[in-house]
């Protein structure tokens, strides 16, 4: 049993490395913007107020850098979190040991996650598509 525990250890914090891989080039890319999260267009009124109009709202920070960064990295979150939970759904299936109701269990374990990597493979479709749309 320690040596599931440690395997499922092993195989969340390689995926978290995995997701977090990418951070740093991120945060270069944001550095390296002339907006800072510390004078924000439209004054001290976040996400920019009046003084955001329609021309400069795809140039502030927050809807240009910011929110499609978090977004990014939560769905690549729920992604490393649906297939940890279909790991262990396979656990489940494989230590039944002939038991009806460990099979069933471990058999619903196995679909939700499948349906919630499903989700956020697809999700995570969505939001690069848009965040790939040039709007003019």
């Amino acid at each position: 049993m320690k040596k599931i525990k440690y395997l499922i250890i092993v195989i969340l914090l390689a995926f978290m490395s995995f997701s977090f891989y990418s951070i740093p080039s991120a945060m270069a890319q944001l550095s390296n913007s002339d907006v800072k999260l510390s004078d924000p267009k439209g004054g001290n009124i976040l996400p920019g107020g009046p003084n955001l109009n329609a021309e400069n709202i795809q140039e502030s920070f927050i809807f240009s850098k910011l929110i499609p960064f978090v977004i990014t990295y939560t769905i690549r979150l729920a992604i490393a979190l649906a297939v940890i939970a279909l790991i262990y759904g396979g656990y489940q299936y494989i230590t039944a040991f002939g038991k009806e109701e460990k099979y069933k269990i471990a058999q619903q374990t196995i679909i939700y996650a499948l349906i919630g990597l499903v989700l956020a493979i697809t999700a995570f479709g969505i939001v690069q598509i848009i965040t790939s749309l040039k709007f003019t």
